[in-house]
Formats: C-alpha cells, structure tokens, sequence
C-alpha cells in the first residue's frame, strides 16, 4: 500500500478549486485501490501527524500556501515531494518579477511540478529554466455532470422562471476573480433582456472585495448573491443555468469551468491563459478581451438572445471535456508521475 500525504491550502467543506482538486485526487486514488492518502490542510493541520502517518510521497497543492507546513513536515525527512501549481502562485509573478522566496525554494526543492497546461508550462520554464525538466503536464479533471432529472424544480428552488436566461457565476470573492466587471457587464444585459438573471456562488475570501461587489450588486435589478453553498449544489445549479461566466484576470485551469463544461452550458470566459486552454471561441465558448469590457457586454447580450448558440456551444464543450478532461485520466497521470518517483 503506497501511503500518500496530500496536502492542501483549504478543504472541504471550504469550496474553492484547491479544496475541490485535494477531494477529487484522494477519492480518485482511493478508488484506484493500492493507495492510503491521507488529506492535510496546512491552515488548520499541524504537520507531526503528517510525520507520524509516514508516508512514501508528500504532494502539496500550490507551491506558496503550503510552504511552512511542508518545511515543518520535511525536516531531516528525504521523501519524494510534488507540487501542483494552481494558477496564483505563479501567474502574480511570473513574468513581471522574481518569486517570492518561499515559491523559490520550494519549486527548487520540489522532486517534481505539474501545471495544467502547455503555456503554464512554457511560462514557468521562462520564468524560472532551472527547474524546467521537472514540469509536467497534467490537466485538470472533472468527474461526471450532476444528472438532474427535474431542471424545473431546481429553477424553482432559485426562483427562476422557466424562460428566464439564467448566468451563472461560481467563485470566492477576491480582486483576481474580477467579479465586479461581469456585474458591470449585466447591468447592460438587463437593459437588452427582460427575462435574464445572474447568480453568484462562492465563499468571501477578500473582505474589501466582497463590499465592492456587493455595492455595485445592489444596483442591479436581477442579481443575487447566493454565498457559500455545497459543491453538489453547485453541480445541481450548473444543470439548471443557462450561461456560465469567468471573468477573472488570471487562472491556473479553472475546475469551475470544466464542470459548467460537463453539464453542457456554454462559457464566456476572459482570454487569459488558463481559460483559453479550455474555451475556444464561437465554438464550446466565447472568449472576451481583459482590456475591453465591450467584449463581455456583446458576449453576455448575444447568449443571452439566442437560444440555439447557447446549445452549440454547451454540446461542443460537454464532448470536449468528456473526451479529455475526465477525472479517471487525471488520476491516471498522477499514477504515472508517482510511479517515476518512486522507483
């Protein structure tokens, strides 16, 4: 039995991609049999059970968040360490600056990286060539759509009509998730669309953040923040919503879009790299310009008046994902990785 310490900047119940990717490889592995993973978050978990449980292989998610709790747990240990860099930890600086020097060490310490996709990896390569023959490609996974067998009823609970447009927003509440220009952006879709809502999911993680985005909500007629709510929910949510919607200025590869892709919605997501790693534009999505919110604003009017684009573009994502982002194939190159380090 290979015992395996993953360990986490948050956890479930805390919804964030980090807590989300930590569930998803530990149910993963399990279900693979031949594995003991035991999960850690570095905010809450001391490190000495980490030690005592012993493990063959330590993998940490994000290469800054988890820094002190991994040195605790490594100190006169020699056991093969992987990071997966999620999208923060690199994308702040990379580019525009060095790392901070706990992302410095551990990506030089670390036995091995993964990224989720080839500009991450030629990004990082960039940025930092000495640790440039450990990175590795592994993308993101998503396990199958929620099946919901009565849309309607799920509509009802949200109190959304049967022909309403529905967008749907799922993030925790801080500056890179850039909520406040999708907000900005639906204020003109209510101007166009008589019938259309927006709905936002997620946890507030930036104080400040959260009162601006409440601010500019406030003058909306037909937005409603609905807070922190279930992972399963938001899977049931997604099955129900019309149109899916990332704003945010930067992403590692976002787990959120994956899973709107699996439930069929079609995506307007900014053009950053992580998001055009999924979404390719008018034709499982479209893609708006950072630089020009008029883009959005077209984007969101245009999906919001026609019925048959939204279709196309959910089938096209919905197939996409089932081909190649399946959780099994994630799983299955962790094995792989792990494997090579183990040996």
């Amino acid at each position: 039995m290979t015992r395996i310490a993953l360990v986490s900047p948050f956890t479930l119940p805390f919804p964030c991609g980090n807590s989300i990717l930590a569930e998803r490889l530990q149910a993963g592995l399990h279900k693979k049999g031949g594995y003991e993973v035991a999960l850690y978050d570095c905010r809450t978990d001391a490190a000495a059970p980490a030690a005592r449980f012993a493990p063959h292989l330590l993998h940490s998610i994000n290469a800054e968040r988890p820094y002190q709790w991994v040195q605790e747990f490594l100190q006169g240990k020699k056991v093969p360490w992987v990071i997966t860099l999620t999208g923060t930890d690199y994308n702040v600086w990379c580019g525009s600056g060095a790392p901070p020097v706990p992302v410095l060490e551990s990506l030089g310490r670390a036995d091995a990286l993964v990224v989720f996709h080839e500009d991450a990896l030629q990004t990082v390569r960039k940025c930092l060539p000495a640790v440039a023959g450990k990175i590795h490609i592994i993308a993101q996974g998503v396990t199958p759509a929620v099946i919901v067998s009565d849309v309607q009823r799920v509509r009802q609970h949200y109190g959304i009509s049967p022909e309403t447009v529905l967008f749907l927003m799922v993030a925790g509440i801080r500056p890179v998730k850039n909520i406040a220009v999708a907000l900005e952006a639906f204020a003109e879709v209510e101007k166009n669309m008589a019938s259309a809502v927006l709905l936002l999911a997620g946890p507030v993680i930036d104080r400040s953040e959260a009162e601006r985005v409440f601010s500019l909500g406030s003058r909306l007629q037909r937005f409603r923040y609905l807070g922190e709510i279930a992972p399963a929910a938001v899977r049931e949510l997604m099955a129900a919503a019309d149109v899916f919607l990332n704003t945010s200025l930067h992403e590692g590869m976002s787990g959120s879009v994956l899973e709107a892709m699996a439930a069929g919605l079609p995506v307007v997501a900014s053009a950053v790299a992580g998001n055009c790693a999924l979404v390719r534009d008018n034709e499982n999505g479209l893609l708006f310009s950072g630089d020009d919110p008029r883009e959005l604003i077209i984007a969101a009017v245009r999906l919001s008046m026609d019925r048959p684009l939204r279709s196309k573009l959910g089938h096209a994502g919905k197939k996409m994902v089932a081909a190649a982002y399946s959780a099994e194939q994630e799983i299955e190159k962790y094995e792989h990785l792990y494997r090579s380090l183990l040996k």
